[in-house]
């Protein structure tokens, strides 16, 4: 009887076990999976649409300050960050909004909470207006779509794209979820990058033998 008991407490043990094992294997790819979504998404926040914007800004400030303000901006965001890491491991905080309650206070944290709504909320706008800007015009290079086409339409296209990607986007709990969208976002930013630098290298201002002539005439 003893036997018997210690033999049905052992496979009571081991059957819950198995579970337990299962669950924390389950939750280290979890976490193995969520840090690499996470770096996906910080890389995306830093490039962002700030890659697009980046040629004009050179060419306003100049090669060597442009060069010497981007090296500068990269110097601030690496100690920015080194800074946040360090006051996070100071105060037991493991987020940022938690680091700005322990060191700010409750209005901190208010003040943070309304920044971090306004900025995305903002950006949101000015990626709507990309949007509606640019896609009108790809999509009138469709045979048969004219300038009084639905598609030609910017609110139109703005309303749609806000349905279909931006609101399903935002509905996401987690933010590691939007790991593998950062990912496609990388990689179309290179490949618009590439695109970018192939077609100025090959495609330059093409100019009329008689046009040319004048110019060097001039």
């Amino acid at each position: 009887m003893q036997e018997s008991g210690d033999r049905d407490a052992q496979q009571v043990d081991n059957g819950d076990r198995k579970p337990l094992l299962a669950l924390q294997k389950v939750v280290g790819e979890e976490a193995k999976s969520s840090m690499t979504f996470a770096s996906f998404n910080f890389i995306n926040s830093i490039i962002g649409s700030g890659t697009i914007g980046l040629p004009y800004s050179l060419n306003q400030a100049g090669l060597p300050l442009g060069v010497l303000l981007l090296v500068w901006v990269a110097f601030i965001t690496d100690y920015s960050i080194i800074m946040l890491i360090k006051g996070g491991n100071l105060s037991g905080t493991k987020s940022y909004q938690s680091l700005v309650r322990s060191t700010f206070g409750f209005t901190g944290f208010l003040v943070l909470s309304l920044l971090q709504f306004l900025y995305p909320f903002i950006a949101m706008i000015s990626y709507n207006i990309i949007t509606g800007d640019t896609l009108t015009k790809v999509f009138q290079r469709i045979p048969g779509v004219g300038p009084d086409n639905m598609l030609a339409e910017r609110h139109f296209v703005i309303a749609v794209s806000t349905i279909l990607f931006t609101l399903p986007l935002c509905l996401y709990r987690n933010v590691s979820k939007l790991g593998k969208v950062s990912l496609l976002s990388l990689t179309s930013t290179v490949f618009i990058l590439i695109t970018v630098i192939v077609r100025a290298a090959t495609l330059g201002p093409q100019i009329p033998p008689t046009e040319r002539a004048w110019v060097f005439a001039r």
